[in-house]
């Protein structure tokens, strides 16, 4: 049986991956402590897990940082169900504040502490360090970034009044706005991006055929009302396929900013 893993949760719901575990025939791991493998870590080399679902920045860093990369790309992702993403397999990183901050723009929050998500994070980290240096300025300068743990987290924590902002995944945050919950308490100054989605991916060595395997049933799964009614759970249209350089992007500014 194929290992899956997660480093997508409590931001998705359990119950997406374990649908998805169920779908592709895997046995399920959840790590929620960061949005990929720790730098200097890589349980995909070792053969720890077969598939995984992380964040893009950790898919740059574990194909790049070295001549023979641990994962390849299945090619797929998924499609938010946000307007601004027109069906395609991109989403936002979303600068909010709380409801009655003076903040109008990034620029404001100079000075401020700002809510991450961990180190590895794309939408809760890499994209505001990104749009700092577009500003010509140094990120570690501009403002003290605070690591949450968590988008939820950086939420609760700018609506309980103990940031002054955060930077946090468009899919979780539309998540939050399903219900009652610290999202009511908060406005959007800024979206950054679009950026690529999360994307699965598998160990460098797994076969081709298992991989298209995979793929094919989680396109499979959109019709499925139990994965459609988990889709909607999480905020999310449905799986899509990507293509190889889906990614470039990402490469591209953590290049740029001396992140890679």
């Amino acid at each position: 049986m194929l290992k899956l893993v997660s480093y997508m949760t409590p931001g998705f719901p359990v119950s997406l991956f374990e649908a998805i575990a169920e779908a592709v025939d895997a046995e399920l791991a959840l790590i929620s402590d960061m949005s990929g493998p720790a730098p200097g870590s890589d349980p995909f080399a070792d053969g720890t897990f077969d598939l995984g679902w992380i964040c893009s920045t950790s898919f740059v860093d574990l194909a790049l940082r070295t001549s023979t990369p641990s994962v390849k790309l299945a090619g797929i992702g998924w499609a938010p169900s946000d307007a601004a993403c027109a069906g395609r397999p991109v989403y936002f990183s979303e600068l909010v504040v709380p409801a009655n901050s003076d903040a109008r723009s990034l620029s404001d929050l100079r000075g401020t502490r700002i809510g991450c998500n961990d180190p590895v994070s794309l939408s809760g980290h890499y994209a505001l360090r990104f749009a700092i240096d577009d500003l010509g300025e140094s990120a570690d300068l501009f403002a003290e970034l605070v690591f949450t743990g968590g988008h939820m987290r950086s939420l609760e924590r700018v609506a309980g009044g103990q940031l002054d902002a955060a930077v946090v995944d468009s899919i979780v945050l539309a998540r939050s706005r399903q219900g009652s919950g610290p999202a009511d308490q908060l406005r959007v100054i800024d979206r950054l991006g679009p950026w690529p989605v999360q994307p699965l991916v598998a160990r460098n060595d797994l076969t081709q055929e298992t991989i298209e395997h995979v793929r094919a049933a989680l396109l499979d799964a959109n019709r499925d009302p139990r994965m459609q009614q988990e889709l909607q759970l999480a905020a999310l249209d449905g799986f899509v396929e990507t293509t190889p350089n889906h990614y470039a992007t990402v490469r591209e500014a953590m290049v740029r900013t001396h992140s890679l």
